[in-house]
């Protein structure tokens, strides 16, 4: 054989390979976005916004599949057995990753056994009360429970999300006995208090249209960060408190996902913020949008968690209540 037959063969036998690595990997078939919360909150509506807006670019339809219960841990368990190849992914946040791991045993680890995708969004916590309730203020609430022992029901989104632990802090600071009545998510506690079955509710934007059209009424905001719509409404910080919560949520995978596949996802997830389905979906619920890469993004999850665990600690609830 001549060396030009043999460069030829070489070339032929190497091309394909080529052709292959070079190709972007995306999905073949259908492809779940897990999500942790119940249908109508704050979480769920961005992320099917989001798997809306990826969808052309993946070439494949993306199911939304609610895995509800333990505070979203029940989602993250079934994520993080998923097998890694691309077609399931599931939803990260500071409830599910930080939060709940503090109040629940969980059989994983929630910072190094998921992949990580991309961060997008912080959101804002609000408390909200009825419209004709007689707390005008945080302080005023504060001041009934403080004469009512256990009388001030909080809707919450679920024992051991975000919404709950941060409560029990400003109530341990504060000194007082509250009742939490936990729901499978934001949407169902927003309608529990429209109903009149708690006195007040601390919930994401799903509380915004109650809000805007008079039936609800906000009193604070868990955040440093304002509000752009109700800029009135205070932050606690500005009423007095020393800290402010920093919730966060993105998309994940489970471990051991293929670097091109989860860069493939990254890519997409973070073009897709750019959709106006996705960017309307955000404003509607008042998620600040905060786009963030895998590397900065498992920093965050980690300091996240270290962050609560100090905070479920010092207030004795969850896996340190006993001493």
């Amino acid at each position: 054989m001549t060396l030009a037959r043999r460069s030829l063969l070489a070339t032929a036998l190497v091309l394909p390979s080529v052709a292959r690595s070079q190709t972007r990997w995306s999905p073949d078939r259908p492809v779940s976005f897990l999500a942790p919360f119940s249908a109508g909150g704050a979480f769920d509506v961005t992320q099917r916004a989001l798997a809306r807006a990826v969808e052309p670019a993946m070439g494949q339809p993306i199911a939304i599949v609610n895995r509800t219960g333990a505070a979203g841990t029940i989602m993250l368990s079934e994520l993080q057995r998923a097998r890694p190849d691309g077609q399931t992914l599931g939803l990260l946040s500071v409830n599910t990753n930080a939060v709940a791991p503090q109040l629940v045993q969980v059989p994983f680890n929630p910072v190094t056994d998921f992949t990580p995708l991309m961060l997008y969004g912080i959101f804002l916590g609000f408390i909200a009360v009825a419209r004709n309730s007689p707390f005008g203020s945080l302080r005023e609430m504060v001041q009934f429970a403080r004469r009512e022992p256990g009388k001030l029901t909080i809707g919450v989104a679920g024992i051991g999300a975000n919404s709950h632990l941060n409560m029990a802090r400003l109530a341990a600071e504060e000194n007082i006995d509250v009742t939490f009545v936990p729901f499978p998510g934001g949407a169902p506690a927003t309608t529990a208090l429209l109903g009149g079955h708690v006195m007040c509710a601390v919930v994401a934007g799903e509380v915004l249209p109650a809000v805007r059209d008079g039936t609800l009424r906000l009193i604070a905001i868990l955040n440093t960060i304002k509000s752009e719509e109700f800029p009135d409404v205070p932050t606690l910080p500005e009423l007095g408190y020393s800290w402010g919560i920093r919730p966060w949520l993105g998309m994940g995978g489970p471990p051991g996902l293929p670097d091109p596949i989860a860069a493939r996802w990254t890519e997409a997830l973070l073009e897709g913020m750019s959709a106006p389905v996705f960017q309307q979906a955000m404003r509607s619920v008042a998620i600040v949008p905060t786009p963030m890469r895998p590397a900065e993004m498992r920093t965050l999850m980690a300091e996240s968690y270290v962050e609560h665990e100090r905070i479920a600690r010092a207030i004795r609830i969850g896996r340190f209540s006993g001493g």
